[in-house]
């Protein structure tokens, strides 16, 4: 596996901090590149002091800190001295990539910005992140990207107030943005463009993610209401299904035929045929009324003969789980759980992967 590693050979400056641009430095590590990660010295990356109820003080880290950088090789850099200076820019002259979320005034006052890079780096693709485009002074930190991109607004129960989603999704969105701006720049490199230059936003992360919330509002007028987790434009998807032993099923039912599949499960074949459920559009529509009758066949039923009819007859759905669940034994996510000894300790540091595929080379056309 290690001869395969898509980044071996590529060289990583990560000076920023946080979630966005430290995920995107350790999805390049996890990928086999070499990420040199620049830190004050006393402080360090503010969420090393991040700490759950569980946690001690005094490790030097944090769960929260572990989440997004692993495989890095961290240094204490001041740059604000003149041999910290001179180390941020020879590290800069050496590596591929540059990732950073400083300040505007800070760019100038370590002579980062775009143009002076550009010029004294060429071959440099260099990546900043910033909160909002056209507010750069503004602090822009996730839940305040979430309630400015309407996420807040669209999450929660109907009669509950405005919702953070429960993790920093602003900064993901972000992250993977920063990993598409590093590889297009890699690629237009290769293509012989100089001095590349890209920024990311985590308000126009977030505006991006909106996808069809977005357009059925830009195309019908729409604002969309809270409603959980309902799907505005199909039904029944979001709804969920009580079962034996206080287990919870949620459906993701997106056609005529798994709706049919549904009905024969569940053991109501006259629903499939029922004109108020005759259509998506019908059970939109009606969806109240639906989900009451598929409440009561399936209180009853146990969970894992349930979600084997389900299976048999494809319909799509799946049993909410709890992180013990989720991480349990020999499941998809304990395979994905990345390990690491933290440098200079003997604190084992613990994460899901940031690469969701996997990769096979199925040949090599190298002389």
């Amino acid at each position: 596996m290690e001869s395969n590693l898509p980044f071996k050979g590529l060289k990583i400056l990560e000076l920023s901090s946080v979630l966005a641009g430290p995920l995107a430095g350790s999805f390049f590590a996890e990928g086999g590149a070499e990420v040199i990660k620049i830190e004050h010295p006393t402080h360090g990356d503010v969420t090393r002091s991040w700490l759950t109820k569980s946690e001690t003080t005094g490790s030097g880290t944090s769960s929260y800190y572990a989440a997004a950088n692993t495989f890095k090789k961290v240094l204490k850099l001041d740059l604000a001295s003149e041999e910290g200076q001179s180390q941020l820019q020879q590290y800069i002259s050496s590596c591929d990539i540059l990732l950073q979320n400083f300040k505007g005034k800070d760019l100038i006052k370590f002579n980062l910005t775009p143009k002076t890079l550009a010029l004294n780096n060429p071959n440099l693709v260099h990546i900043r992140l910033v909160g909002f485009s056209n507010e750069p002074t503004r602090l822009a930190y996730d839940v305040v990207v979430q309630a400015e991109t309407g996420f807040m607004h669209l999450n929660g129960s109907a009669d509950g107030p405005p919702t953070k989603l429960p993790v920093a999704f602003m900064d993901i969105l972000a992250s993977d943005q920063i990993r598409s701006a590093a590889l297009t720049g890699l690629y237009a490199r290769a293509t012989g463009a100089q001095g590349w230059y890209a920024e990311v936003s985590l308000e126009k992360s977030g505006l991006a993610a909106l996808i069809n919330q977005a357009s059925n509002y830009l195309m019908n007028g729409t604002s969309p209401s809270r409603s959980g987790s309902l799907h505005p434009n199909i039904a029944p998807y979001g709804e969920i299904l009580s079962v034996a032993n206080d287990v919870e099923i949620v459906l993701a039912v997106g056609s005529d035929s798994q709706f049919h599949g549904l009905c024969s499960v569940l053991e109501l074949t006259a629903l499939s045929r029922d004109d108020r459920f005759s259509s998506n559009k019908l059970r939109v529509e009606n969806r109240i009324e639906l989900l009451k009758l598929l409440k009561e066949a399936a209180r009853k039923a146990d969970a894992g003969q349930l979600m084997s009819e389900f299976l048999k007859y494809g319909v799509p759905a799946g049993v909410i789980k709890s992180l013990e669940e989720v991480f349990s034994q020999n499941s998809a996510a304990s395979k994905s759980v990345i390990t690491e000894i933290a440098p200079g300790s003997n604190q084992q540091l613990r994460k899901v992967s940031t690469t969701a595929y996997s990769i096979t080379v199925f040949g090599n056309n190298k002389s």
